[in-house]
């Protein structure tokens, strides 16, 4: 996940835990007919993932033996560990060391990351998790003393590449919101109250949010959506009351969609405090070994996973591509899999597989992709 700059404008209630809705709210046997292009994608992403990957080969040969820092907004976080392990262990098969450096959360600490990076020779430097903006500074540094700077997990990779950067990549965060509000929409027969929990400080989140509510407005007018969040170092605090406020407000609201999983530990409880357990189902983004065991046993309705086995890997073949003088890939995106009771009883789930991309697959993995087709020595 990624640290942001700034709470989107137009959005509704972050951090107060306040919100509004979009659509009517009414249905009738007439009007909740589910979409079928919902029911088309939701077909698509339910299925095993196609090995595929936009990059054409390349020779790593000029990458051996160069440096890079791998800078993380946070080391508690999962989702980032799990991207780290894949994204060191990809580039130590082609010769390249990799040092870590923990921003702790703090934009102050990612910048002095950085420019430790630079100070200490850094060939490369790989940020993941916050929005270069917040490290315009170190950023700035690092382009002086002709050292490259690559971003993950921050933005929308099919966005603008930010000034300063080498190169980018992420999950699709567009993609995922309207996963799932497809689910949503199909689950509920087109009739669902949804409380959606962004994060104001991390604009990936304001990202999915905003996909996930047009998804919902345009596909399905019965339906309402409310906006509310908790910034990401209030989570602890603020989230479970938030989640419990708004279900207060509008008892209605049948779905909770938290635009993390590590917000789930917070969420839940807050769902089962407010004696909801049963009417509201919560849906999540990101594949996290633990919420995908909560799909299996019924806590988690949906999970809309990020392959971060693959999603290390493309962000080691970015680095790998301006170590060795190749341009990157414009738009890398890591795999999507929609996770429900309809498929997760047939996976694995534990370490091993996660880290292996099974989950998505089926078989395989990215892993042997990059070291079969993509990287040459």
């Amino acid at each position: 996940m990624a640290l942001a700059a700034f709470l989107a404008a137009g959005l509704v209630g972050c951090g107060t835990g306040t919100g509004t809705g979009t659509g009517t709210g009414t249905s009738s046997a007439a009007t909740r007919t589910v979409d079928p292009e919902v029911t088309a994608q939701l077909d698509t992403y339910t299925k095993p993932v196609e090995e595929a990957y936009g990059g054409q080969p390349f020779s790593t040969v000029p990458a051996a033996g160069k440096k890079v820092l791998w800078v993380t907004f946070y080391s508690g976080n999962p989702f980032l560990a799990a991207v780290g392990a894949s994204f060191q262990k990809a580039l130590q098969s082609q010769g390249v060391s990799v040092s870590t450096c923990d921003g702790k959360g703090n934009p102050v600490d990612v910048n002095a990351c950085i420019s430790q990076g630079v100070a200490q020779g850094a060939d490369a430097i790989q940020v993941d998790g916050p929005e270069a903006t917040t490290y315009a500074n170190a950023l700035t540094a690092a382009r002086a003393a002709n050292v490259p700077v690559l971003s993950g997990g921050a933005v929308d990779a099919g966005g603008p590449l930010p000034a300063g950067l080498a190169a980018q990549s992420s999950q699709p965060f567009e993609l995922t919101g309207q996963l799932a509000a497809d689910w949503i929409i199909s689950d509920s027969k087109a009739s669902a109250k949804a409380l959606f929990l962004t994060v104001p400080d991390v604009i990936g989140s304001t990202q999915e949010e905003k996909a996930f509510s047009a998804r919902m407005k345009a596909k399905c007018p019965n339906c309402t959506v409310t906006v509310a969040g908790t910034t990401l170092a209030n989570w602890a605090t603020d989230l479970a009351t938030t989640t419990s406020a708004a279900l207060l407000r509008d008892q209605g609201i049948d779905y909770v969609v938290p635009a993390f999983d590590p917000m789930t530990q917070f969420v839940n409880p807050a769902i089962q405090q407010a004696g909801k357990s049963s009417s509201v189902k919560t849906v999540t983004v990101n594949g996290s070994l633990e919420q995908m065991k909560q799909v299996k046993a019924g806590g988690v309705a949906a999970e809309i996973g990020i392959d971060l086995n693959a999603l290390g890997y493309i962000e080691a073949d970015q680095v790998l591509r301006v170590l060795s003088g190749v341009e990157p890939v414009a738009v890398a995106y890591a795999p999507v899999r929609i996770f429900d009771a309809t498929n997760v009883g047939s996976l694995k789930l534990d370490e091993p597989s996660r880290a292996a991309g099974t989950w998505f697959t089926g078989a395989g993995s990215y892993a042997d992709q990059f070291a079969s087709r993509v990287w040459t020595k």
